[in-house]
């Protein structure tokens, strides 16, 4: 329960809600309405003077319209959570104000308890997960970490997201002879086991019934593999993602960063706050798509999404896979949809990557020779893990010695 109260804003163009609303928050104690707004421009010049926690917004109003006044606050005001208020059958409306940077929302009509529980819930969450974020500017910028979380996002399905997770730990565990964990976090069709040829008889679904989450209880849970890669596999069955909290997904993050150099996530295609969870607590998220319309649109939708979560440019990594000139999209015009350049570009080699598949076997390890190999070490030794600054040094002294 927070110290002080939590102070809304209640913007809808029924007077007779703004009353209703009102009343309710009024006799639950740690609320405090602090104003109303009847329209959209109205609720953005009062978030302007109020600065208020929450603000409860209706959908269709005249004018500016909720989904847009979201936006807009989203933007103006990262610490200000909104809340969308909706009827039943403006599911498209309500979606696009996720979008738009809404964190929450509520079906008409409803009673106290489900609004104070709602606007609880999601206060503390955000506050929670502001907290936990992990390369925002001016959090937690003088402590130095042991290990890095790099979480491996695929806003679509069959883009090569957990292919590219196996290898990139398979290059840090035996050509960097770093300590890589591999958490498989797509909970209900994980396949990162399946490619590394591993049966998993425990899981993180069997992890989180611990009583305590320590690095002496995880260890028990995690599969090595030949290469020198741990990994948390995903549930055995589907129904068992539910028993995992987000809760429980910071804190195995937190863990396993005191115990490994690198921590590996293979993301599922979602923004769910299991999923959030470990974009927050990721030090570098690796956003991966192909050069086909459908990939390139969930994209910039997830761009737009980070955005909204206040994830910094830097923080974000954008890699296109299976690349090249035959797909009727210029690179250049690929940046230009993105509103931003893309960070690395892997070419296509299918019979590379499908053999690896079938053998569960990493192509870095068994086909290291391969165009697609050579790209994920380039990957690694550009952008993940660069090669030590004092060779580089001692080439530039040599070749300055050399020119005297």
């Amino acid at each position: 329960m927070p110290e002080k109260n939590i102070t809304v804003l209640v913007v809808d163009d029924a007077a007779d809600t703004r009353d209703s609303i009102r009343r309710l928050l009024g006799l639950s104690i740690g609320m405090q309405v602090v104003g109303e707004a009847e329209h959209g421009e109205d609720a953005i010049k009062k978030v302007d003077q109020l600065h208020p926690n929450i603000v409860l917004m209706d959908i269709n109003m005249p004018g500016m319209d909720g989904i847009t006044a979201t936006e807009k606050i989203c933007a103006a005001h990262p610490q200000t959570v909104v809340i969308v208020i909706s009827v039943q059958g403006e599911m498209e409306y309500l979606r696009k104000a996720m979008i738009a940077g809404a964190k929450d929302y509520l079906v008409k009509p409803f009673g106290a308890d489900e609004l104070v529980d709602c606007i609880h819930k999601t206060w503390e969450r955000e506050s929670q997960r502001r907290s936990n974020i992990v390369g925002m500017p001016g959090i937690g910028a003088a402590e130095k970490r042991p290990g890095k979380v790099i979480s491996i996002f695929g806003p679509k399905g069959g883009v090569g997201k957990t292919t590219l997770a196996v290898n990139l730990g398979a290059v840090l565990a035996s050509e960097r002879k770093l300590r890589t964990c591999l958490v498989d976090l797509s909970l209900q069709f994980g396949d990162a086991c399946v490619l590394l040829s591993l049966v998993p008889r425990r899981t993180i679904s069997d992890l989180v019934s611990e009583s305590t989450i320590d690095k002496e209880t995880i260890l028990p849970y995690l599969l090595n593999h030949p290469c020198g890669i741990k990994v948390l596999p995903a549930p055995l069955s589907p129904e068992y993602a539910e028993y995992i909290t987000p809760e429980h997904v910071s804190r195995i993050m937190s863990t396993l960063r005191e115990m490994f150099d690198y921590v590996i996530v293979d993301m599922p295609a979602s923004f769910q706050d299991v999923a959030l969870a470990a974009l927050d607590a990721a030090d570098r998220i690796v956003m991966v798509g192909n050069m086909d319309m459908a990939s390139l649109k969930n994209m910039k939708l997830s761009l737009e999404v980070m955005k909204r979560l206040s994830y910094s440019t830097d923080k974000v990594f954008i890699i296109v896979n299976r690349a090249g000139y035959d797909y009727g999209i210029k690179f250049k015009d690929l940046e230009t949809a993105l509103g931003r350049p893309v960070n690395f570009f892997i070419q296509t080699d299918d019979i590379t990557a499908v053999t690896s598949t079938n053998r569960g076997m990493p192509f870095v390890l068994d086909q290291s020779d391969s165009k697609l190999s050579r790209r994920i070490f380039d990957l690694v030794d550009e952008h993940i893990e660069p090669k030590a600054r004092e060779k580089e040094e001692a080439v530039g002294l040599w070749r300055r010695r050399k020119a005297k």
